[in-house]
Parts: structure tokens; C-alpha cells; sequence
């Protein structure tokens, strides 16, 4: 079999499973949401709070993207802030593709003609995301207690949010030890290979946490802009709230088929969620409630990410002469 049939192959095989994923999560909320008569649920939305949450995502990702773009540079890649965060931004749509290789692939591809090398853009997406991801299982270790009680599906995988916490850190370590080797081994004028400071990643870990801290603020909107009787915004509510969403979020990427996160970042926030409502609402109804929350923010994030990709992608930046000879190479 060629090389391109094995990849046709290969992500027709990522697409069935999850399109099954979707589906059965999806049914999971078809389950839980049945028989609801219009009217009996205690929800009233406001728009204007579900808007605030969607910039409030994008805020987020301002915290990433700027990360990342800071990786760019101290990796010698010199493209401006406006076409690395346009790139970023744009670059989002590729994680709705099974498998979430394409984000890093499109970065490549839109960062070429600005003279920027492939190798230290594909690294760097990737250092960007799992530092993003470690700091969200970081939190989710840390805030988890803030949940309460939790099904088993979500308290008994502990272990899983240590090993994405640790992953920037080995990347690192296994990196640097390869680029020592690897450099040896080839002549002095070759380019080096990309190798991010463990201090610079640690300033990732913050980039990371900031956000983590804006998505905890934009689940507390959408919960009250769904419920006219929510549970007090305080402390004690944003730490829970910060816990669920890190939580949901390094969900959606361990399951790395589910396209965006789709479904898997659902079902872990419905889980998360419910048990806050369980003493006002009954149990049935909370995880109704909870189900809803979920999807309502899914739809504030993906609107905000849809609006602001569009918008960047109309807004193109002009290229600069000395890059349309080809990627710079440029040291670092």
C-alpha cells in the first residue's frame, strides 16, 4: 500500500471513531435531556452574558497565542506579533480535524512565505500546546478537591493528569539531549535545532495558567446567564469553576481523535458540573442543567473562535520582500 493511500486510510479510520465518539456522547445527552417539557427547567438565557464568555475564551487564547509567538522568536523566527497571532488564530480551525495534526501543519504552511523555517514552527506549536495543556492539569490537580464528589470516571483518573503535567518537561529534557547530539554530529554552519529554555517554558506555565483562569471566569458567566437563581460567585465558585475547566479542556486533548475536544470536553464538564446543583435542583434535573451549560459554552467559544478566525483570515498581512526568495534562515 502507497504512503498516500496508508494516510487516506489512516484518517478515514481517526473520522469513524469520532464520529462514534460524538455520537455516543451525544446520545449520553439525549439520555440525559429527554422528556424535558418546555418551560420545566430553571433556565433563562442572557445573551449578553454568553458574549462576554466568548470574549473571554478569546482572551484566553490571547495568553496562548502570545506564548507561542514568544517561542517563535527566541527560536530566531522573526515574523511580527500581528502575523503570529493572526496565524494562531487561523490555525484553530485545524483542530476540528481528527487528530489534531493539521493546527501545526497550517502554522507551517501560513508562516512560509513570511520566511519562517517549518522546523521551529511545527516545534513550537507543539511546546505550546502540551505547556498549555500542563498548566491546565496542573490546576485541574490542584483545584480538583473544589468539585466536590465525582463520578469515578473523572476522580480515578489522576494519574493521567500527572503524566500531561509532566509532559512539557520531558519533551524538553529528551529534546535538548537529541539537539546536543544531533548538533555534534553536524557541521557548524548547519541551523540549529529548535530547543526552548526550561525558564522560557516556565513562563509558559504562567501564559498557560492565565488562561485557565479567563475560561474559569467565562464558565461563571455562562452559568449565570443560563440559571436566574445561580450559586454565589465567589471564591469558593471560581476555584471550582477553574478546576472544571481545566479539567474539561486537557479531557478534549487526551482524546486526541474527538475533533476540538468535541464531546469528550462536554461529557467531563457535565460531570464536573452537576454535583453544585444536585441540593437545589435534585439530581435529574442538575445533570439536565449541567448538560446544558456545556453545551451553551461550547457554542459561546466556537462562535467567539469562528468570528475572530474569519476576521484574521480577511485581514491579510503583506509579505515581506527578502521573504519571497524563501524560509530565512535565521540563528537563534
Amino acid at each position: 500500500m502507497s504512503k498516500g493511500k496508508r494516510r487516506k486510510l489512516w484518517l478515514a479510520v481517526e473520522t469513524v471513531v469520532a464520529l462514534v465518539i460524538v455520537t455516543a456522547v451525544a446520545w449520553n445527552f439525549h439520555n440525559t435531556l429527554k422528556g424535558i417539557e418546555p418551560g420545566s427547567l430553571p433556565v433563562r438565557v442572557r445573551a449578553e452574558y454568553l458574549v462576554l464568555a466568548g470574549v473571554l475564551y478569546l482572551l484566553a487564547h490571547l495568553c496562548w497565542s502570545s506564548f507561542w509567538v514568544r517561542l517563535l522568536h527566541f527560536e530566531g523566527v522573526q515574523v511580527s506579533w500581528w502575523v503570529g497571532l493572526r496565524t494562531y488564530f487561523i490555525s484553530q480551525f485545524g483542530k476540528y480535524v481528527p487528530g489534531k495534526v493539521l493546527v501545526p501543519l497550517m502554522r507551517m504552511a501560513m508562516l512560509r512565505p513570511h520566511g519562517a523555517h517549518p522546523v521551529p514552527v511545527g516545534v513550537t506549536a507543539v511546546y505550546e500546546t502540551l505547556v498549555s495543556m500542563s498548566a491546565g492539569a496542573l490546576l485541574a490537580v490542584l483545584f480538583l478537591p473544589a468539585l466536590g464528589v465525582l463520578p469515578a470516571e473523572v476522580s480515578g483518573k489522576r494519574t493521567i493528569l500527572f503524566a500531561v503535567v509532566s509532559l512539557p518537561l520531558g519533551l524538553a529534557v529528551l529534546n535538548k539531549f537529541a539537539a546536543r547530539v544531533a548538533n555534534k554530529r553536524r557541521g557548524p554552519d548547519a541551523r540549529p535545532l529548535p530547543a526552548p529554555s526550561l525558564f522560557l517554558l516556565a513562563q509558559g506555565l504562567v501564559h498557560g495558567a492565565a488562561g485557565y483562569c479567563l475560561l474559569a471566569l467565562s464558565l461563571g458567566l455562562t452559568v449565570h446567564g443560563l440559571l436566574p437563581v445561580a450559586p454565589e460567585w465567589d471564591t469558593v465558585a471560581f476555584t471550582r469553576d477553574l478546576a472544571a475547566v481545566s479539567l474539561c479542556y486537557v479531557a478534549g486533548f487526551v482524546f486526541v481523535i474527538a475533533p476540538g475536544g468535541l464531546g469528550a470536553r462536554e461529557l467531563v464538564l457535565k460531570w464536573a458540573l452537576a454535583p453544585q446543583f444536585v441540593a437545589a435542583l435534585g439530581e435529574a434535573t442538575a445533570a439536565q442543567v449541567a448538560v446544558l451549560i456545556a453545551l451553551a459554552l461550547r457554542l459561546a467559544w466556537t462562535v467567539g473562535e469562528a468570528v475572530v478566525g474569519l476576521l484574521f483570515y480577511v485581514l491579510k498581512p503583506s509579505v515581506p520582500p527578502q521573504a519571497l526568495r524563501g524560509p530565512a534562515e535565521v540563528s537563534s
